[in-house]
């Protein structure tokens, strides 16, 4: 992207908010800004007003970045440029940046006139090289002693908040100064460049991303991990500049014997099972919190609540970190079971942290080890402790407790999990199994890709009907629903007897009803049509046809299809349904139709069963449009943000491809429908192609692919002579991009040019008349310029366009002289032999010339042309060698020529009646040169 369009697209985005420095200028094009700022000082009225003002801006900035010293700004850019007059060149320069910024709206920093504008580069620059080393210490002392090696977002995230504060409540240049129990914390305010806490005030978000992205290269290199920096970022580029000193830093850390990194971090409060001489005790930590300097006072205390009443209250202690205060991690005994446990911290009068409820249920599970587990984590055949409050409804179904426990308000439980085995702790379920099925039957017992039809009622086809799930609200009862099964309204006794009810363990309360549905199906029977709705509503909150198969199978030719015509079924069978696949049918099926269809009969009533084309289908959400695959796309104009895939009865994964990376996808499934969102991994570039790809099974299947620069690939430009039938010009090709395309046409005399303006692909203008002559072609698009006086050419593709003979055309009105003859292997110069008058037969397919060669008259001296008796000469072929041509000449008569080998002479006279063949020898090859 030009530096332009990196400014329009910043100003844009950001507005007010908007920094220069992260259009992030190269050394390269700061040599342009140099070139165009020198020449404004030297010609001032070649430029206009808005160039000049964005020209100054942009030098400026690009100066402070990679070029002033950190001491006398305005001295050291006139010195830059060779300017003598500094304080002319100085007013020119506030102008011209005062003009900029408020014609853009951008933010001037706040200060004394004298400094403002020189301050005002700085901050846009955000960092600038001369102020890195520092920079990068402080933040490097921020992840050792405040962040402890830990980079996770949540933590980061509070820190990057308290540097906002902290930067909002110190703007001025005095020290921070602060004092806790003996322990005091000194931060200069000039560790942090101004420039880089004002940008910081300005664009929180965009200069918080900065930091963490430092955050996680301090991360990366401690785990001495390959760094991959953005090409033509200037923050990447200085930290790679001074990754040798960073390194040295590293090492020194890595070797600390204080070093606290690669410990677990805590991030939240968290419970212990601890085993002591007086029995297992229950222990709370809380972890480390940060503290504003501003905010600390003579003492920080900690509260704990239940239920809002207070339980008790003790002091924390806390040490000093790179710039904040942070609490150490402190660990609490707990002697009864708090179901709403909270706490506050507070320093004095001031608030520093309120948490919430830190018991998400009303039980606590540790494993044997005594770490607290989320319920999801429970694995068969391994011991758990389970604490619950005294008075819990605690039920066990098909395990039990290996040891039960009762102290205070609260009981200890000690149980093993197998794969069936449940526990119900007040409505919540604790299992080792997978999680409830929805209502309906369990997807397993289902034929993924399959369904039946008739009567225009849809049907689907499961393996068993004893496992059918109904869940309700916690508020509300079985006895409010009414079930209907083919048509037959079923009473509540009858719905007692069949069903088993329970509550869910996803902490939502809701009741679940299994019920067996097979006791409704006499012998031969296979159709359910089920139907649940509340008492005194029509509408059903549930209504389901089913069909009980146990042994349908089916095969395609192949696992899946992408782009096929056609799909072949080879077998479809179900004792069940008495069906099978009719051999004298077309086993062939059109894409189109998406299913395989077939008839039967079942209980009186005809079915047709369809089962899913294995076909992958691909569609942006946004448009519904479809992808095609092997496309490739722009990533400014990819329409991929967010893609539904379709694979039926597939299980399959998608990956994206970025150079010597692969990464899966996070697919959001819903039967044989699933959603992807694939803009994080275009948004991130990693490489100049990103490659989406499915796998099934263990193949990988291409998808499309995005690239980051324009592409035009696989061009071919043809003209041939326009008539009544065909002709003209035509360019094909495939472009990724953009931009409008304007392909350029030019004679090799550079006098005659045809330009075409927003071409698309193919292209094709038959009524383009064409000289014989060499062409030069070019396919580009354009973007504005820095300066704006022009569009720049972005060139794509360009190529010679030849038309007529490339030979014939390159020799006209040139000489063209032999060099050399080769016979019988042997290589012979020869004298100067010209051809003129080339030209080509295409009916006998061979070219056509006249021979002639220079003699000096014996007599008046002058040098004269003669033609040789044998003309014209004619030759097959004409093969290019470098800057030379072999041909195979005959003579008129189809004779082979001959060269004298000691004159270099061809075909001279005294040849023909001479028997000195070693003189005189047959040409096979000769070797041409137009001059």
């Amino acid at each position: 992207m030009q530096l332009q369009d990196r400014v329009n697209k910043i100003t844009e985005k950001y507005e007010k908010k908007a920094l220069l420095g992260l259009v992030s200028i190269t050394p390269e094009e700061f040599s342009n800004l140099s070139d165009g700022f020198r020449e404004m000082i030297q010609h001032p009225s070649r430029f206009k007003i808005q160039e000049k003002r964005q020209l100054t801006t942009l030098t400026l900035i690009g100066f402070n970045m990679y070029h002033f010293s950190g001491q006398r700004f305005w001295e050291e850019l006139a010195s830059y440029f060779g300017i003598d007059k500094v304080q002319s060149l100085r007013n020119e320069c506030v102008i011209n940046v005062e003009g900029f910024c408020k014609a853009n709206r951008f933010r001037l920093y706040k200060t004394n006139q004298q400094t403002l504008y020189r301050e005002t580069i700085q901050m846009h620059s955000i960092i600038a090289n001369h102020q890195f080393n520092k920079f990068i210490q402080v933040l490097f002392d921020l992840y050792i002693k405040d962040l402890e090696e830990d980079v996770n977002d949540d933590i980061v995230k509070e820190l990057l908040k308290y540097l906002y504060k902290l930067f909002a409540s110190y703007q001025n240049d005095e020290d921070i100064v602060s004092e806790y129990r003996g322990s005091k914390m000194t931060v200069t305010n000039q560790q942090l460049p101004k420039s880089f806490k004002k940008a910081f005030l300005v664009n929180g978000s965009r200069v918080a991303g900065l930091v963490n992205r430092y955050f996680l290269y301090f991360d990366l290199l401690m785990r001495e991990e390959p760094l991959s920096f953005k090409s033509n970022d200037y923050y990447d580029h200085l930290f790679e500049q001074h990754l040798t000193e960073i390194g040295t830093q590293l090492e020194i850390q890595k070797s600390s014997p204080a070093r606290s990194g690669g410990k677990k971090q805590y991030k939240k409060p968290f419970f212990k099972l601890e085993e002591t001489y007086t029995g297992a005790q229950l222990y709370l930590t809380i972890p480390k919190q940060l503290i504003l300097p501003s905010d600390i006072g003579e003492s920080i205390e900690i509260t704990f609540f239940n239920d809002k009443k207070m339980l008790w209250k003790k002091e924390l202690d806390a040490m000093p970190g790179a710039l904040f205060w942070k609490t150490l991690p402190s660990q609490y005994h707990l002697d009864a079971f708090y179901p709403h446990l909270t706490y506050k911290i507070t320093s004095g009068n001031v608030p520093i942290f309120e948490s919430k409820n830190i018991m998400s249920n009303n039980f606590l599970l540790f494993n044997s080890k005594g770490d607290q587990l989320l319920p999801s984590k429970i694995k068969k055949d391994e011991t758990y402790f389970i604490i619950t409050e005294e008075g819990a409804e605690v039920e066990l179904i098909g395990m039990r407790s290996e040891y039960s426990y009762r102290k205070n308000d609260y009981v200890r439980y000690e149980v093993i999990f197998n794969e069936d085995s449940e526990m119900w702790i007040d409505g919540v379920l604790l299992s080792a199994s997978s999680k409830v099925q929805p209502d309906g039957f369990p997807s397993t017992t289902k034929y993924k890709g399959a369904h039946l039809l008739s009567d225009n009622k849809e049907y689907a086809a499961v393996k068993s009907a004893s496992y059918f799930s109904f869940t309700y609200p916690q508020n509300s009862a079985l006895n409010k629903y009414r079930f209907s099964v083919n048509g037959i309204l079923l009473d509540e006794q009858a719905i007692v007897n069949m069903g088993e009810v329970s509550t869910l363990g996803d902490g939502t309360g809701r009741s679940q009803c299994i019920l067996d549905f097979s006791v409704f199906l006499r012998q031969g029977e296979r159709i359910l049509e089920i139907g649940i709705r509340k008492k005194g509503d029509f509408a059903p909150v549930f209504e389901q046809n089913y069909v009980i198969i146990n042994d349908l199978e089916w095969a395609f030719q192949k696992e899946f299809y992408v782009d096929e015509a056609s799909a072949q079924i080879c077998s479809l069978e179900s004792r069940d349904l008495s069906i099978t696949l009719n051999p004298h049918n077309n086993h062939y099926v059109d894409m189109k139709a998406k299913n395989y269809r077939q008839s039967f009969n079942l209980q009186g009533r005809q079915f047709w069963i369809e089962v899913a084309i294995p076909l992958i289908s691909i569609e942006s959400r946004a448009d519904r449009s479809k992808i095609s695959l092997d496309k490739k796309y722009y990533f400014e104009s990819c329409p991929l943000e967010e893609l539904i895939i379709n694979i039926p009865g597939q299980v399959y994964e998608m990956q994206c491809s970025m150079g010597n990376q692969t990464k899966k996808l996070n697919i959001k499934r819903q039967g044989d429908t699933s959603s992807v969102n694939v803009k994080p991994y275009i948004s991130s570039r990693q490489a100049d192609v990103h490659e989406f790809s499915l796998r099934v099974g263990n193949r990988d299947y291409p998808l499309f692919q995005v690239y980051y620069e324009e592409q035009l690939e696989d061009v071919d430009c043809k003209y041939a002579t326009p008539n009544k039938l065909m002709g003209g010009l035509s360019l094909t090709g495939e472009y990724i991009g953009s931009r409008k395309l304007y392909l350029e046409i030019t004679d090799e005399q550079g006098q005659s040019r045809k330009i075409y303006d927003n071409i698309r692909l193919p292209f094709y203008d038959p009524s383009l008349e064409l000289a014989f002559d060499v062409y030069h072609v070019q396919v580009y698009t354009t973007s504005p310029s820095f300066f704006g006086e022009h569009d720049e050419k972005n060139i794509l593709f360009e190529d010679k366009l030849i038309h007529g003979d490339e030979f014939i055309l390159k020799s006209r009105r040139r000489l063209v002289q032999s060099v050399a003859a080769v016979s019988n292997g042997e290589k012979f110069t020869t004298s100067k032999l010209c051809f003129s008058g080339i030209g080509y037969d295409p009916y006998k397919e061979e070219y056509k010339a006249r021979a002639y060669f220079f003699y000096t008259d014996r007599y008046t001296g002058e040098e004269k042309k003669a033609y040789l008796d044998q003309n014209p000469i004619r030759f097959k072929e004409v093969i290019p060698m470098n800057e030379e041509y072999i041909i195979s000449p005959e003579d008129a008569q189809g004779e082979w020529m001959i060269i004298d080998t000691h004159t270099g002479n061809i075909n001279p006279r005294a040849a023909d009646s001479s028997h000195d063949y070693q003189r005189y020898k047959v040409i096979e090859n000769l070797v041409i040169r137009i001059l």
